[in-house]
């Protein structure tokens, strides 16, 4: 079974404080603090597979609008966030607000995952050959899912 896709989860770690209201700019940047925080602690794969990217977060909400936000990391670590559109993303996360607020509140995230992503609630897309790579494997990546969600909580 495929696992939690350790870049949603980032994403949605991004967005952790955000579960009562919509989710907000803000929110991703706190998501960046508690992510950075763990990220030496991240298994080599987590650190390997989102070494150095550019990665597009599209959270679209109940009220219609939709959150941007770009996220790069350099060695595994946030180095960049934008409010809006980051420049030539090698990933691209594109997620119902509900969908994110359901894998966090979810006693099982992976589950929770899944089914929004059968449901095409949630996607997360590679732009380049080598990013499609990289989400491929992430999507099974055991050890990924259990670095992220010990940064949810669960």
């Amino acid at each position: 079974m495929k696992e939690l896709a350790f870049i949603f989860v980032l994403a949605a770690a991004f967005a952790a404080t955000a579960t009562a209201s919509a989710i907000a700019f803000d929110d991703i940047q706190h998501g960046v603090e508690i992510y950075n925080s763990g990220v030496e602690n991240a298994p080599g794969v987590v650190k390997t597979l989102l070494g150095d990217e550019k990665v597009q977060v599209e959270i679209a909400r109940a009220d219609g609008t939709v959150l941007l936000a770009g996220l790069q990391t350099v060695n595994a670590v946030v180095v960049k966030t934008v409010e809006g559109r980051i420049d030539d993303p090698t990933i691209v996360v594109v997620a119902a607000e509900d969908a994110v607020v359901g894998v966090l509140q979810s006693d099982d995230p992976a589950a929770a995952f899944q089914e929004a992503a059968a449901q095409g609630e949630i996607s997360v897309r590679g732009t380049t050959f080598t990013a499609r790579l990289k989400v491929s494997a992430a999507l099974a990546s055991t050890p990924a899912l259990r670095f992220f969600a010990g940064l949810l909580g669960k």
